[in-house]
């Protein structure tokens, strides 16, 4: 998967204007050498899409390497996985909207644990898609995603 630095940089304080060339440069080597193995699955449940996509447990792995060799290029994968696993969800909202009849249409994507959404519905969206079994997404007793990079979602009919 290819990503700019703008879609890296997002994720970073400060974005592009706070990383000078050198970082700017690493981003780019790291995100070149980064195993990306975007998976995905979704469907609709009644009036409302349920969706789970991740970059795969590979990521992982490299990120935990990273980490034990240098904080910066742990905190810049940080960065490229986020771009990364949200890319993959943008490409299925827009996937989803495409195959909207016409009249129809969403309200904004959300995601379990912001605003008043529990963060235990993430275990109902991964029951309904059979996301472990089907892109090997699973979750931990606390809510956590496993692998970190990844996101289950909610786009909602509007009526």
């Amino acid at each position: 998967m290819e990503l700019s630095l703008k879609e890296i940089a997002r994720y970073i304080a400060g974005g592009i204007d706070a990383c000078d060339e050198k970082i700017n440069r690493r981003i780019l080597e790291l995100a070149a050498s980064a195993p990306i193995t975007p998976r995905s699955v979704w469907a609709k449940d009644g009036g409302r899409f349920l969706i789970c996509a991740t970059i795969g447990s590979e990521f992982d792995a490299w990120h935990r390497r990273l980490a034990v060799m240098s904080a910066v290029d742990t905190i810049l994968a940080q960065a490229i996985g986020t771009a990364a696993v949200e890319k993959v969800i943008d490409g299925i909202e827009d996937e989803i909207r495409s195959s909207l009849s016409p009249g129809e249409e969403l309200k904004k994507r959300w995601s379990p644990g912001y605003g008043d959404k529990p963060l235990s519905m993430s275990r109902e969206i991964l029951d309904k898609l059979d996301a472990r079994r089907k892109i090997g997404v699973s979750l931990t007793g606390s809510f956590l995603l496993v692998p970190s990079k990844s996101v289950t979602a909610v786009l909602e009919e509007k009526q």
